[in-house]
């Protein structure tokens, strides 16, 4: 592994490699409140045919949070991204997004369609919020404040019981490592490292900048995996309508037994696709 900090516009960004740089790049970026180790049950079947760029997204794991709440816009951070990924290769690239990652992926395939050469999308950039119904950006605001200031932890056991509703697998400790360092320990209880002001601003981005807007720019292959155990409303399936009516060149595939962090519940098959 290759740790690095590259600085742009004068925010560091911290992340990392893995594997081969002579292979053909693969950018990874996670969802919220997550973190780039989110990825590690799934980076053992892409080394042997990847070059891996792990980040860790603003206001999350190691990567300080962005000032202004516009700079969370999705245009701004795949602007970013992409002057991260040109420090460390000027070879075209394959990215890969889970959920609030997948909407900056898609951006960034908009913004620069000579340089991403294909994009993985994890149970993201389809659904929310536009699909989800009755879901206003009030509502989603409020929500999403009060779950990450009410997630506090009084033992990892605590954590560990919250998350195993996250994943189809019985929870044991390989998996810690997905989410150990996604938290920080303050006055004996574990809280998120991801802070209230980005999340409510990648909410806001969500509405202003929607993931359907960057579908009919997107000239490289798309592939979608996405959970097959879905919740019981019908924004996925409506969300994969759309997907598939606004971008050219997709592949869409339910991948069984999975909830939304399927790259937890079944990395294997995820690699395979």
């Amino acid at each position: 592994m290759k740790k690095f900090q590259i600085a742009v516009d004068g925010h560091t960004f911290h992340g990392c490699e893995l594997g081969d740089n002579s292979r053909p790049s693969l950018v990874c970026l996670h969802g919220m409140t997550g973190d780039l180790n989110s990825f590690s049950g799934l980076n053992e079947y892409l080394i042997n045919d990847f070059h891996l760029i792990l980040i860790d997204n603003p206001g999350h794991g190691e990567t300080e949070s962005l000032h202004r709440a516009e700079d969370y816009m999705f245009s701004s951070l795949a602007k970013r991204m992409y002057q991260v990924i040109q420090q460390i290769t000027n070879q075209p690239f394959y990215m890969m997004g889970h959920s609030w990652g997948a909407d900056i992926c898609l951006h960034a395939a908009k913004m620069y369609p000579d340089k991403v050469s294909g994009v993985i999308l994890l149970d993201g950039g389809f659904a929310f919020p536009e699909h989800v119904d009755g879901l206003t950006e009030e509502t989603a605001l409020i929500d999403w404040k009060e779950y990450v200031e009410s997630s506090i932890y009084g033992s990892w056991d605590e954590v560990v019981k919250e998350y195993q509703s996250y994943t189809t697998k019985q929870w044991n400790t390989n998996l810690d490592p997905l989410i150990a360092s996604s938290f920080k320990k303050v006055n004996d209880t574990y809280v998120f490292k991801a802070d209230v002001f980005s999340i409510l601003a990648i909410i806001k981005a969500f509405y202003k900048e929607p993931c359907s807007t960057a579908f009919n720019s997107i000239q490289c292959p798309v592939l979608l995996l996405h959970a097959a155990i879905e919740p019981a409303d019908s924004a996925r399936k409506i969300g994969v309508q759309e997907i598939k009516k606004g971008v050219d060149v997709l592949k869409v595939i339910g991948i069984e037994n999975t909830q939304h962090h399927l790259h937890w519940d079944n990395p294997e098959e995820v690699s395979v696709q």
